[in-house]
């Protein structure tokens, strides 16, 4: 089984707290939503502004949505799924080979689905019914202070910042 994820998260939002620290300037106006998406060479898929369905009998390698949510259909496996401010479900029938991941949203798995692997919302709920399977760990952490979730606070103000959508391929790394 693969090393777990949890340590590394948990060190992450641990390091995190300093960014909510208010600051005394104005916000700026909201960008506009940016909507993006793509298929790699090795079957993943990468969605940024809208949701990724992966439908029955699909087989898929990883998936990620920024901002958007992931629904794993009945009869779809995927190896790992990761959702950052957005939701991942995984419906009755559907298989995830490895992890789930929710930050900043929560995770979903419904009567009949199975995740081999962990599942971990940092800043969301982790929602799993009677006769839904995790082998993995379980993990649902979130820190409300105020009425306000940090861990999801923390999640918003990283991605501020970064209203686009940057797709890197191999080739250009090679050229740098």
């Amino acid at each position: 089984m693969r090393p777990s994820l949890i340590p590394s998260l948990a060190l992450m939002t641990t390091l995190s707290f300093p960014a909510f620290a208010e600051d005394a300037a104005p916000k700026q106006t909201a960008t506009p939503k940016v909507v993006c998406a793509a298929h790699s060479k090795d079957g993943s898929r990468v969605v940024q502004g809208t949701d990724l369905v992966i439908e029955a009998g699909e087989k898929v390698k990883d998936v990620v949505a920024l901002e958007g949510n992931i629904i794993i259909r009945k009869g779809a496996e995927v190896e790992d799924a990761v959702a950052i401010r957005g939701r991942v479900i995984v419906e009755p029938g559907a298989r995830v080979k490895g992890n789930v991941v929710s930050l900043g949203g929560e995770i979903r798995v419904q009567d009949g689905a199975e995740v081999q692997g962990d599942a971990v919302a940092l800043g969301g709920k982790l929602v799993v019914g009677k006769e839904g399977h995790v082998e993995g760990d379980r993990v649902s952490m979130s820190f409300e202070f105020g009425g306000k979730d940090l861990v999801r606070s923390i999640i918003e103000e990283a991605l501020e910042d970064e209203p686009g959508c940057h797709i890197l391929d191999d080739d250009d790394d090679q050229d740098a």
